[in-house]
């Protein structure tokens, strides 16, 4: 480490102390935001996790139709994330819009739960319970940030952005448990 390095590490933590004191009694916009992805993201890693255990005990027919059906959902979750990240890249948010994929993705889930509880021995379901009242939150979340997050710096921006794909996008079947089919092993 140079010794020009440490006093900029100083100076950052310093600031970094004086902004955290200072926020401390208030939640900053982009952590509102990224909060309110949390049953997006809980979705996704517990689909994930279904698939994920499901996979290594499925032969290779049983593992196409999972892979059918888990793709779709992909998709359809993949599209709605794609959407948050465009309205915060754009600072513009369509509600139609928003409401149209909130739909697909409560339908995908539905789907997917036909037919990975027809594979799985464990019955388990995903829930969709929760896409209405996260597309309302996140409409809501829009109508109180969306002044600051048209004013945010490109870098915040681009870390928000960050964050939200992090916690949003859904990995390819392919890459959940790579472990060959039952019957190949």
């Amino acid at each position: 480490m140079s010794k020009e390095q440490n006093p900029r590490r100083l100076l950052v933590a310093t600031m970094l102390s004086l902004v955290v004191v200072a926020c401390s009694h208030t939640t900053s916009p982009s952590a509102q935001i990224k909060d309110g992805f949390a049953p997006f993201s809980a979705t996704r890693n517990q689909t994930v996790g279904f698939v994920s255990t499901t996979k290594r005990s499925l032969g290779a027919s049983d593992m196409n139709t999972l892979a059918v059906a888990y793709t779709s959902l992909q998709e359809k979750a993949n599209a709605y994330a794609g959407f948050m990240v465009e309205a915060i890249t754009t600072s513009s948010f369509d509600p139609a819009r928003n409401a149209k994929y909130a739909g697909d993705l409560a339908s995908a889930i539905a789907s997917f739960d036909k037919t990975f509880t027809a594979l799985s021995t464990a019955h388990q379901t995903i829930a969709d319970t929760w896409v209405p009242s996260f597309a309302q939150s996140i409409q809501t979340r829009w109508d109180r940030y969306s002044g600051l997050i048209a004013n945010m710096s490109p870098q915040t921006k681009a870390d928000l952005i960050a964050d939200i794909k992090r916690n949003t996008v859904w990995p390819n079947y392919e890459d959940i448990a790579t472990e060959s089919p039952v019957s190949s092993r």
